[in-house]
């Protein structure tokens, strides 16, 4: 018999090696990404006192279909001009064990043409 560990399985196992690397400090906090085949999520987070600063995503009522490029696109916009209301111009970027391609990527470049450096 074969141990076979599902996909999520290994996603958090990538996950724990990731965050064992990246912190969020209030200079500069963490863009952590989650991503559903449904919907995806972005926030922006202060490890140091593990509070979350600034999240969006597409769940919310602007969005139509919130699982595809474009709707990843619009989160990464928005919440980067959230954490620039706010005074968070430099994040550590958190992939949440996911591969930077597709969605994350397309959330990833939103949010750098928005004005969030990483």
């Amino acid at each position: 018999m074969v141990n076979r560990k599902d996909s999520n399985e290994k996603r958090l196992q990538r996950h724990k090696r990731v965050r064992a690397k990246i912190f969020g400090t209030p200079e500069r906090p963490r863009l952590c990404v989650y991503r559903s085949n449904d919907n995806i999520q972005a926030q922006v987070i202060d490890d140091t006192v593990g509070k979350t600063l600034v999240s969006a995503s597409s769940t919310e009522k602007d969005f139509g279909d919130g699982g595809n490029k474009e709707a990843a696109k619009k989160v990464g916009a928005l919440v980067a001009q959230r954490a620039l209301e706010k005074g968070i111009s430099e994040v550590v970027f958190d992939r949440g064990g996911y591969l930077y391609h597709g969605r994350v990527m397309e959330l990833a470049n939103g949010a750098r043409e928005a004005g969030l450096k990483f």
